[in-house]
């Protein structure tokens, strides 16, 4: 077929393009032109996001707890007591007679009895037998409220024990817990040691547990005092009834208060940590960014794929209060700042299952990184069609369960090695522009 002179005029034109030893960014090429997106990954220090950092105490009580600590002189720290006061014997039972009949018998004798300890054989600490003591005191205590040195501590009323610790009290009983054998102690009762605890006139005196062996850890699971009683209508029987606990709490020494500046997670009452950030939206670096891009580069959310607080592990200290188990952690933005610490905190950013942190990342491990993905919450940092008043910058570190154990985590603060940092990772989608 023969050539128009159009069409030879066009490939002659191609072809001198083509054998030109210049490339021409407007070349039918494609490949001469960057069109493709460039992700890259940025790590910010604290200096360049953050603002303050602030640990709040006080949410919940070791009352909330499942288990109540008791301790001696713990890695050479902690002292911990159980408190509880019983319910009033129970005024009638259900008896079987001497014709096998079952019958509600009000008339009850109360011989003597025990109080059992059920101790968690896994979460305790002891090397072998410990000897542990009851004993009881004569002091009104607020179980939300108390501590090693104040009985009552709220808002409108605030006393203090005669002597830190519940004390002054009187020895009742000691028992052996041998872990190896039984998960419980029993602290035998005699009738009139029993009384004590059945006054329906004056106020009853409470129970405390001690550990009397130095260097022992131990969580009870729970508190319940037994009595033997012989009934009026079967008197060759004896049967056992309860009284359980009415309220119950622990108390320890030292109180550990947190460094300044930096973070502290746990704890019973628990702690929270939150960071105040100050995100900028303009990046002028590092290198490998702006050797990608074209720097300044600005953030958007559109740009943003990812982004995490990575906070880095510290060994707890005093080390008596150092995670034995896993510990949940939570982050949460802080809806009204000015009511903080107790500010209403928003929805979850790691969900129903948190982040897990390891026991021996404080300790033997101390220095582990953990990162908090938080890229929703920095998406709205950076979002320019957001009115930046609007958008809560501060940041709450919890415990997922508050309180969770008397123990807590440790983490580096603003100017520590182990400082908190940023970690973005960045989409340039338009990296090139033509003009």
């Amino acid at each position: 077929m023969k050539r128009t002179p159009v069409v030879a005029l066009i490939a002659a034109t191609v072809f001198g393009v083509v054998a030109c030893e210049e490339t021409s960014p407007t070349s039918l090429d494609g490949d001469l032109i960057p069109v493709g997106p460039a992700t890259v990954e940025v790590i910010l220090p604290w200096s360049e996001f953050g603002s303050t950092i602030e640990t709040f105490g006080g949410f919940g009580s070791p009352d909330d707890l499942i288990a109540q600590v008791v301790a001696e002189d713990y890695r050479g720290t902690l002292d911990s007591r159980a408190l509880v006061q019983f319910t009033t014997f129970p005024r009638a039972a259900t008896v079987q007679d001497s014709t096998g009949e079952t019958r509600a018998d009000s008339s009850l004798t109360y011989l003597d009895g025990y109080v059992v300890a059920r101790i968690d054989t896994v979460r305790s600490r002891t090397d072998g037998a410990v000897e542990m003591a009851l004993n009881t005191f004569e002091q009104q205590w607020h179980a939300p409220s108390t501590s090693w040195d104040l009985r009552v501590d709220t808002v409108l009323d605030e006393q203090a024990w005669e002597e830190p610790g519940a004390e002054p009290s009187t020895r009742l009983a000691t028992g052996t817990w041998n872990p190896e054998v039984s998960d419980s102690v029993i602290f035998p009762l005699d009738s009139a040691t029993l009384a004590i605890f059945n006054d329906t006139i004056g106020s009853r005196p409470s129970a405390r547990v001690d550990m009397v062996t130095p260097g022992a850890f131990t969580e009870v699971l729970s508190l319940d005092l037994r009595i033997n009683v012989r009934p009026s209508i079967n008197q060759d029987t004896i049967i056992v009834v309860s009284a359980l606990p009415e309220r119950r709490t622990f108390i320890y020494s030292p109180f550990p208060e947190p460094e300044e500046d930096g973070i502290r997670v746990g704890g019973a009452p628990a702690w929270r940590t939150v960071l105040t950030l100050d995100m900028p939206t303009v990046l002028n670096g590092p290198d490998t960014l702006c050797a990608l891009v074209t720097c300044p580069f600005t953030l958007t959310p559109r740009r943003l794929n990812y982004a995490a607080i990575i906070i880095t592990s510290e060994e707890t200290v005093p080390g008596a209060f150092q995670p034995t188990d896993t510990l949940l952690a939570d982050a949460r933005p802080v809806l009204v700042a000015e009511r903080l610490p107790k500010s209403p905190l928003g929805p979850s950013f790691l969900g129903l299952a948190g982040r897990a942190l390891a026991p021996d990342a404080f300790g033997p491990n101390a220095g582990t990184e953990f990162p908090i993905v938080v890229t929703d919450f920095i998406s709205s940092l950076v979002d320019p069609d957001i009115d930046v008043d609007s958008v809560p910058s501060e940041l709450s570190l919890l415990s997922l369960l508050e309180p969770f154990s008397v123990s807590y985590a440790t983490f580096g603060g603003a100017g520590s090695p182990g400082e908190p940092k940023l970690r973005l990772i960045l989409t340039a989608i338009d990296t090139v522009e033509i003009r």
